[in-house]
Parts: C-alpha cells; sequence; structure tokens
C-alpha cells in the first residue's frame, strides 16, 4: 500500500486507519494484541509544513510523550543518552566509534555530485544486532538522502513501525535529520517518506486511535 499526502497529519490519520480497516491481528512476543499490515509505504510531499503535529497531538493523551529536546537528541546528537540502551545519534554520527555518516560522507557526496544515488546511512550494526538475544535492535535502519528538482528528498526504511506512538516521533526527528542535510548543502527540503515492514498498532490504543481519527 502506498499513501501519498501532502502534509504529516493526513499522512498518519490516512495510515492509520488503513491499519485499522486492513490489518490482520495477531498476539506478539508481550502478549499483547498487534494489528499489522506490511510494506506499508507513506509519501508526505510538504513535511516541513506540520512536522511536529501528530507529536503535538500525542501530548494531548495522559501519559507522557517524549520533549522534542528529548527526540532531537535521540537523533542528533553523537552521545549515547543514559536512558536508552541505544541511541540512532551515534550510529549516525559516530558509528562504531569511526564514522561520521552525515558530515563526512553524506554531505560532501551531494555536495561533489548533487545527482548521486548513492547517499544512504545504515544504522543496523550486524556485528552486535545480528543476535536473537538482543532485543534492543533498532527499528530505523537506513535512511536514503536523493536531490531532486532543487530539494533534498529523505527516505526512512523501519522494520518496525508502532503508528500510533512511534511514528509521529521518527516523522519528527526524520525531518530534522533531513533539515539538517538540507541546510548544509544549501538547498530547502523536499519529500520525507517512510517505509514500513510492519506497520501496526495495538489493541488497548484503539480508543485513543479513533481520537485522532
Amino acid at each position: 500500500m502506498i499513501i501519498n499526502e501532502k502534509n504529516c497529519m493526513d499522512a498518519w490519520k490516512k495510515s492509520l486507519k488503513h491499519i485499522i480497516d486492513n490489518g490482520a491481528d495477531f498476539k506478539d512476543r508481550d502478549e499483547r494484541i498487534c494489528r499489522e499490515v506490511l510494506n506499508l509505504i507513506v509519501n508526505i510531499e510538504h513535511p516541513e509544513t506540520d512536522y511536529d503535529a501528530p507529536i503535538d497531538s500525542m501530548r494531548k493523551f495522559e501519559w507522557i510523550y517524549p520533549s522534542v529536546e528529548e527526540l532531537s537528541s535521540i537523533i542528533l546528537n553523537k552521545e549515547d543518552l543514559a536512558i536508552y540502551e541505544f541511541s540512532y545519534g551515534p550510529r549516525i554520527f559516530n558509528f562504531l566509534g569511526k564514522k561520521d555518516q552525515i558530515n563526512d560522507y553524506i554531505i560532501p557526496l551531494l555536495k561533489k555530485d548533487p545527482n548521486s544515488r548513492r547517499a544512504v546511512i545504515s544504522l543496523f550494526n550486524p556485528a552486535t544486532d545480528s543476535d536473537i538475544l538482543n532485543k534492543s535492535v533498532p527499528s530505523l535502519l537506513f535512511i536514503y538522502f536523493k536531490i531532486k528538482d532543487g530539494k533534498l528528498n529523505t527516505t526512512c526504511f523501519i522494520r518496525s513501525n508502532d503508528f500510533f506512538i512511534g511514528w509521529p516521533g521518527n516523522i519528527y526527528q526524520i525531518y530534522l535529520l533531513q533539515k539538517y542535510v538540507a541546510d548544509k548543502l544549501n538547498t530547502k527540503t523536499g519529500a520525507l517518506s517512510t517505509i514500513s515492514c510492519s506497520a501496526h498498532i495495538f489493541q488497548e490504543n484503539l480508543e485513543n486511535i479513533n481520537k485522532i481519527l
């Protein structure tokens, strides 16, 4: 399924509705009832208009949703945050303590060759993540950057995506990274896309999901 929308809120709502209407239910390893669709592609034409709107909506509920400062640190800070077993930032900006994939690769590559199709970063580390006993494997695995018509488009590949709780934070974080790269390249941000292998919601969240819809 491919969902195309101009902004993040419309894309989020349409995705949630699609999962509710078309998903298949099963119990996950924590015995939660999960409704899932496979290989959901969401294309957002103008993420800059409301990339923070979904997380603002999540803050209307009773639980504490991560602050924008915390979400920013998870994706942009090269140091691990103590409250998490791992953060995305170190894998992006200091992979294995050796590689800044953005400043030392993506930005120089696209400055040298704006038409490059090689501007991809990996957050998956087979040395540690390919272990069946490891329960802290990242969900966000790859991010691809492509300049098209003078704008920086970004696509991220997510293996497991809770579309109610997780996707709003994902969109906020990925857009921040997209904007960071675009600013360094002196270009504008373009479309933002997510490819979610397992796009799912949980039964206990259905009441709140319907409030969003």
